[in-house]
């Protein structure tokens, strides 16, 4: 697999270039913490069954500190193993879209952007499943995708972007909310992992500490990104799972499912309009424990 590539978002002039225009910043008002996972489960080219024991490690993981996270799943999965989407809902996890079989958005006609959220939406409602995040596959978004997000009822969309609080990326025609992921650990495969510079095991876990340690001393909003494939296939990868959720917790972050970030800043005096999205949309989503706390 080779690196995926990105364009940072958080530049004005980036934005206006695009055609895009960056929103009003809606900033949570307590230290929070977001994990984001992509399970493909093979869909990327990865081993299927290395990203099945990847997920099985990460929910025990998470289920140890009452944690609760964000799972980017392709929507064929629903399809080929349904039962592994439900053991993340019974997790008390969100289940955000990653594409219908994992397409680069950016690479799609609009039709072909269309025709991918529209079969991505009629495989997850099929074991009854709506998401309201989505995920481009390796960050391949564009202002085509935004728009056709918003006008399909999504809430948020989350990528690799250069802002430290979600914010508001489209008005029009409905409110859509970009929650920035600082980083994810696809370094372990462009950079191998090695023990011991910084006194952990790799520099993806170092950095991603020191950045977690950054955000929550200013109260702030981080979210980093996963691939349960590359946990299991990690020496110790998912350990240095444990040790940051372990660091944000003893920090007394929160740590959150996306969705519930977004919902929250939406509702929020002075929030966006979440428009189309009603009290029965969110009675028939999942519950789960949002703010676990240390040793409860």
């Amino acid at each position: 697999m080779s690196r995926p590539r990105w364009r940072p978002g958080g530049g004005s002039a980036w934005f206006a270039r695009h055609g895009i225009g960056r929103g009003r910043d809606r900033s949570v008002d307590r230290a929070t913490l977001c994990l984001s996972f992509d399970y493909e489960r093979g869909f990327a080219g990865e081993d299927a069954g290395l990203a099945d024991r990847g997920l099985e490690g990460v929910l025990n993981v998470l289920a140890q500190r009452r944690a609760a996270a964000t799972f980017n799943c392709v929507a064929r999965v629903a399809q080929t193993a349904p039962e592994r989407l439900r053991e993340i809902q019974n997790g008390g996890h969100e289940i955000a879209c990653h594409g219908y079989a994992h397409e680069s958005p950016r690479d799609l006609t609009d039709d072909g952007q269309r025709e991918v959220l529209r079969l991505a939406r009629e495989a997850f409602e099929r074991v009854a499943v709506r998401p309201i995040g989505f995920r481009s596959p390796q960050s391949h978004w564009d202002r085509r995708l935004c728009s056709l997000l918003a006008a399909e009822g999504y809430l948020y969309n989350a990528e690799h972007d250069a802002a430290r609080q979600p914010y508001v990326l489209l008005d029009d025609p409905r409110p859509l909310l970009r929650l920035p992921i600082r980083g994810d650990d696809w370094d372990r495969v462009r950079r191998p992992a090695s023990p011991g510079d910084h006194g952990g095991p790799d520099e993806v876990e170092y950095r991603h500490i020191k950045w977690l340690k950054k955000s929550t001393s200013g109260r702030g909003f981080i979210a980093l990104g996963y691939h349960p494939w590359l946990l299991a296939a990690t020496e110790g990868g998912l350990d240095g799972l444990g040790r940051l959720l372990d660091a944000a917790l003893d920090a007394g972050a929160r740590v959150r499912r996306m969705g519930d970030v977004a919902r929250e800043l939406i509702e929020a005096p002075g929030g966006a309009d979440a428009g189309g999205r009603g009290e029965a949309d969110r009675a028939s989503d999942f519950e789960a424990p949002v703010s676990p706390e240390r040793g409860s």
